[in-house]
């Protein structure tokens, strides 16, 4: 297995690429999205529950911030029930909490391959597992957890927790521009989310039966650097800031690059001075080796 992470800047990031397998879930199936950030960062194991995970996802770490925001294509993929992919933003805690939001492809779960914009927490009443109660949607929203997205089109995400309620809320359009709130997290529900969040993660996961070949990340197309001309290009996650404690958006500026792949997936170098926009994902048929 190969596993490369690189740390870097005064907001320190780092970024692995790792092959992981997860505890069982319930009769229902692959339904859990998140990328098992209970995992320590830079481990692997297996069990008998035959159930592997891959992640080519961004983190950053030891930093506080009160927001985050990031924009990504949706893509829609046939795939088979024992399968999963999706591509998310995670806000977190050193306590182990987190809110996640995203869309998903989870046939398992919602009984059929279309993609799902999807959100979850994890806090001090919810431990061990992603908990997709509790969420609070704002009454005439556009769009709720669970909800069916086109393929291709543009979706901005932004967590931001609310200066005077302590909340955490959720806005989501097509651009930064035009963002409309469809819900909150209650502060009541987190510790140390509850004052603000240390980590971000951000990229793409799958999960898959360990019988079973991986399913497709992002649009399909392995990231790589240096693509030719009149090949396909990868998808791409892009404006990624956080928000500082004082309420202004900031980019991740100072990085350097190592590349590390597993099997099929993978994370692209940013075209840009700043981390803002960067490329994720990789093709199907990928197996546990």
């Amino acid at each position: 297995m190969d596993i490369k992470m690189s740390c870097f800047g005064t907001v320190v990031l780092c970024f692995t690429i790792l092959t992981i397998g997860v505890q069982a879930r319930e009769l229902r199936g692959l339904s859990s999205v998140q990328p098992a950030s209970n995992v320590p960062l830079g481990t692997s194991y297996s069990d008998s529950d035959g159930i592997v995970e891959t992640r080519a996802a961004y983190f950053t770490t030891n930093h506080d911030f009160t927001g985050f925001i990031a924009s990504l294509t949706v893509h829609n993929h046939d795939i088979k029930k024992g399968q999963m992919t999706n591509s998310y933003i995670s806000i977190q805690s050193n306590a182990n909490e987190e809110i996640s939001a995203g869309w998903v492809v989870d046939p398992w779960k919602y009984g059929d391959s279309r993609t799902r914009f999807f959100t979850y927490w994890r806090g001090f009443k919810c431990p061990n597992s992603e908990c997709h109660n509790e969420f609070v949607p704002k009454e005439g929203s556009y769009l709720a957890p669970g909800y069916i997205l086109d393929s291709g089109n543009h979706l901005t995400i932004k967590l931001l927790k609310d200066a005077n309620t302590g909340d955490w809320k959720l806005f989501v359009g097509p651009s930064a521009a035009y963002l409309s709130e469809i819900g909150y997290y209650p502060k009541s529900l987190f510790t140390q989310l509850a004052v603000q969040a240390n980590h971000a993660e951000f990229g793409g996961s799958v999960q898959f039966l360990d019988y079973m070949t991986g399913p497709p990340m992002g649009n399909g197309v392995i990231a790589e650097d240096n693509i030719p001309p009149g090949k396909p290009t990868p998808a791409m996650m892009t404006d990624v800031y956080y928000v500082r404690p004082d309420g202004k958006f900031d980019s991740i500026k100072t990085y350097t690059y190592k590349i590390g792949k597993i099997n099929c997936y993978s994370l692209g170098k940013s075209t840009v001075n700043d981390l803002d926009r960067f490329a994720y994902g990789g093709v199907a048929g990928c197996n546990r080796a």
